[in-house]
């Protein structure tokens, strides 16, 4: 069993073709009106021409609203979950877990967030968990509350460690690992994986911000010389940043800057879908998080600080 707390749009892409390839899911929703129509309707994965990929009926899927995990939950320990929601949900997924939470069987959580910080607050509330930080460049757009667009193919790398290796190898290789490439998807382990948050994060704080004042999409960036200049110009202020802490960064990330909104070209951002729902954007936990980088290091990020601020105020409703 593989718990998925999250059912956005990566939430639903992954718990989809897990089910599909025959691994027992548990997908926790945010609301019990999206658990609701997911286990009436099941999961459907379109793929970018618009055809089906995947279909999961409901009866093949267990699904329930968050705040029922104390409930459901009391009396079974959590072996594996997938942590798939936005930072800013973080400290409420972990209000429901902890209170039923079995400290004598590790719980493994791999943790696919944007932006950083967001681990150490994981392990401090919650030490006993064993965490495997991941990122992925897996493409997905939801289209309903059940159903997605896998929009472009990626690499999913989750973070490994010696301690991990030898304490849990077999159980993660079995129950986690080769089910996600049972289901089709590019898996790797990584013992480098802060290097690919810090790449992961650059990349979000290039892309996501200006998309999201300027409300295009992804390719759009790439089709006018200010844009650039103005996605060179982030860019040049992450790698200051980086420099001034001693993260090891490498040349090609410009170019994979390049290629990501080439290939994502006819998507949204999440932080410009955020914008367009007045929802609460990741924009503090990636430029924030980079300006207050800079700040500790005694340089300066200030078109970082401003595109911040200036979405942070964007969700401001007026009278």
């Amino acid at each position: 069993m593989i718990d998925i707390i999250g059912a956005g749009s990566l939430g639903l892409l992954f718990a989809g073709r897990l089910a599909s390839s025959g691994t027992e899911v548990k997908l926790w929703t945010r609301t019990l009106e999206q658990a609701r129509i997911i286990a009436c309707d099941g999961i459907t994965v379109f793929d970018k021409e618009g055809q089906t990929a995947v279909h999961v009926p409901g009866d093949r899927l267990q699904v329930a609203p968050l705040a029922d995990w104390q409930r459901l939950n009391s009396h079974t320990a959590t072996q594996w979950i997938l942590l798939i929601t936005k930072q800013g949900a973080i400290e409420e997924v972990l209000k429901q877990i902890l209170p039923v939470a079995k400290t004598e069987r590790e719980t493994g959580i791999v943790c696919l967030q944007n932006g950083i910080g967001h681990i150490e607050r994981i392990r401090q509330a919650w030490p006993e968990a064993v965490l495997y930080p991941a990122v992925t460049t897996e493409g997905a757009k939801r289209q309903g509350a059940a159903s997605v667009v896998h929009a472009g193919a990626g690499v999913t790398e989750i973070g490994w460690s010696e301690e991990q290796e030898k304490a849990q190898n077999r159980n993660f290789e079995q129950y986690v690992l080769n089910r996600l490439l049972a289901a089709g998807f590019d898996v790797c382990l990584s013992k480098e994986i802060e290097n690919g948050m810090y790449r992961k994060l650059l990349i979000n704080a290039v892309i996501n911000p200006l998309t999201a004042i300027w409300r295009i999409r992804n390719g759009e960036l790439l089709s006018d010389p200010v844009r650039l200049h103005m996605m060179r110009k982030l860019y040049d202020e992450g790698i200051q940043v980086y420099e001034a802490h001693g993260i090891h960064w490498d040349g090609s990330w410009w170019d994979q800057i390049m290629n990501v909104c080439r290939a994502t070209a006819e998507n949204h951002s999440s932080m410009l879908a955020d914008v367009l729902a007045h929802s609460m954007t990741e924009v503090a936990s990636i430029n924030g998080q980079l300006v207050q980088m800079a700040e500790v290091a005694g340089v300066t990020a200030p078109t970082h600080e401003v595109l911040w601020q200036l979405i942070e105020g964007m969700r401001l409703k007026e009278g």
